[in-house]
């Protein structure tokens, strides 16, 4: 299935997004600013795009030093990785994030570590320096929570899938939800999104009910940090909800069959190759600098389902 194009610059007032230029590329991670008496950036990215995410402040008339409160949907690094630089320049601000992620916030070490495995040598490149967050300017939530930030109103819900401490802010007045990595990765010029599955919390069933979460919501803005708004919610979710099931029971197939893992990862390649049939060179050489080596994604997948053996399940 190919959705139309739907995507959106024209965010309701008060809220604009800003495009993070991940290692100078456009599209790649975006933050979102809601405007206020307490200026909000919910997913501020890693310290390697502040640079990109101060001149968008800047167009605003703000700096990090007006910043009141950061809004995590979760924390891996392209998310959440600016935090402790942004709070040892700013220590008014206040980190709203869930209960599981705030541990790694205070102490980065595991996380570093397990970003390290995947990344190597590139973690500095990537993300840039990450500093701990003060204990005392995190506030942690588990879903169901309403916060009050400036003109907004927003529900927090717990939403798992992408990772066990992920949430979904639901922003109520402008019907605009910040689903983080749940809906997946889509750039603006394409009309799908593409699963996002890195190792190593996918949970596919925790993910069809946060899926079921966000159909119920019904928002009339999807806000996807891999990248852009868009009002085709329902189309969207429908698209993407058919797409990482897809994925998934390639991956549980492959690992039945005893193939290599070399070939598992290139029969995925191929499939993602396959929806991109009609895509310009120019459009699928932007999705793939943008969602990187599928050779994660597949890990993530096939830890997965071996975890779900292991269990009998």
């Amino acid at each position: 299935m190919i959705l139309p194009m739907s995507y959106t610059t024209d965010l309701p007032p008060r809220m604009a997004l800003i495009d993070a230029l991940h290692l100078g590329r456009p599209h790649v991670i975006g933050s979102y600013l809601l405007l206020g008496d307490e200026p909000a950036l919910v997913d501020p990215g890693p310290a390697s795009c502040l640079p990109a995410v101060e001149a968008g402040l800047a167009a605003h008339g703000l700096g990090l030093g007006d910043l009141r409160v950061l809004l995590l949907t979760h924390i891996h690094l392209d998310h959440a990785g600016a935090t402790g630089v942004i709070l040892a320049r700013n220590p008014d601000v206040r980190v709203f994030v869930h209960e599981r992620g705030a541990p790694h916030l205070i102490d980065p070490s595991r996380l570093l570590n397990s970003a390290t495995q995947l990344y190597g040598e590139l973690m500095g490149t990537l993300w840039g320096q990450v500093l701990p967050v003060p204990p005392e300017a995190i506030t942690t939530l588990a879903g169901g929570e309403e916060l009050r930030v400036g003109p907004h109103q927003i529900r927090v819900h717990d939403a798992p899938g992408h990772a066990r401490h992920h949430v979904v802010y639901f922003e109520q007045g402008a019907g605009a939800a910040f689903v983080g990595d749940n809906a997946g990765v889509r750039l603006p010029a394409l009309p799908f999104a593409r699963p996002a599955t890195p190792p190593p919390e996918v949970d596919m069933e925790a993910w069809g009910r946060t899926l079921d979460l966000l159909e119920s919501l019904a928002p009339r803005f999807l806000c996807l940090t891999h990248f852009g708004a868009y009002p085709d919610a329902a189309a969207h979710l429908r698209d993407y909800r058919a797409r990482l099931l897809a994925w998934a029971e390639l991956v549980r197939a492959g690992l039945a069959s005893g193939a290599p893992e070399a070939d598992q990862i290139a029969a995925l390649k191929a499939a993602a190759a396959a929806e991109t049939a009609g895509l310009s060179d120019e459009q699928r050489a932007a999705l793939h600098q943008q969602t990187g080596d599928l050779a994660l994604s597949w890990r993530g997948l096939a830890r997965y389902w071996r975890k779900k053996a292991e269990a009998g399940k």
